[in-house]
């Protein structure tokens, strides 16, 4: 099955409402939104990836995203939008965990790349303001917000973008956009309007990646339980989403 054939095919999920003109391309655009039609429990998802080869690898990742959803949540006139998770607690000892055990596997993954490769120049930056990280910090509730304000007004420590670029520029170029998957692309940023846990669920695809394909799964859980994170140049600051 060729990609706007893939396309069409997961359009007539959605009905006649999804219908295309015969001479429209399908995008990835016209999927925002997507795996939301199968909340809460997740029934019928797998439709998704079966033309899709080794879909049971991408199958398995996003199941979690249902699990993770209340369904008290779904019973009234108005749903939720998003997976937005929270659900469970976890302690700080967890969290701060899960903040290292991230900084040790984007490491790990940065300085595998190549010199001769295109990315290894923002690869090796990266590496660097990684190691440059002192503590994992776990912020009050609200902190989270206040210190996303200071970096924007430049009030505080610079954020460290280095790490979210290399790291986006590292995926794209192990990415085939010629392959069906890039049709759900805009489906995965939907799930929570969030890059890094979209490349987590999109991780099988990543060329020459797959070894590396539990780097971000401690993002995934902080997720999960409800946490955003921030980089500075020297910490890491974990604090409960609003």
């Amino acid at each position: 099955m060729e990609q706007q054939e893939y396309g069409r095919y997961l359009l007539a999920m959605g009905g006649d409402e999804f219908d295309p003109e015969d001479n429209e391309e399908v995008e990835a655009d016209h999927f925002y939104g997507l795996f939301q039609w199968f909340m809460p429990t997740g029934a019928g998802v797998e439709r998704v990836f079966e033309p899709i080869p080794d879909g049971q690898r991408f199958l398995d990742r996003i199941r979690p995203i249902y699990e993770m959803l209340n369904p008290e949540d779904f019973a009234g006139e108005y749903v939720p939008g998003y997976f937005n998770g929270g659900n469970e607690d976890a302690s700080e000892d967890t969290l701060r965990s899960l903040g290292e055990k991230l900084i040790q596997r984007l490491k790990l993954l940065f300085s595998k790349v190549p010199e001769d490769d295109e990315a290894a120049d923002a690869a090796k930056e990266a590496f660097g303001a990684l190691s440059c990280m002192k503590e994992v910090v776990v912020l009050q509730p609200g902190e989270i917000g206040k210190l996303e304000q200071r970096l924007i007004q430049g009030a505080d420590e610079e954020d460290s973008e280095v790490v979210y670029e290399a790291l986006g520029d590292l995926l794209r170029l192990r990415s085939d956009y010629n392959e069906n998957i890039e049709l759900l692309s805009e489906a995965y940023y939907s799930i929570a309007c969030d890059y890094w846990v979209a490349y987590y669920l999109q991780w099988p695809r990543y060329q020459g990646l797959q070894e590396a394909e539990d780097c971000l799964y401690p993002y995934f859980e902080l997720y999960r339980y409800g946490y955003n994170l921030r980089w500075t140049q020297s910490k890491l600051c974990i604090g409960r989403r609003s």
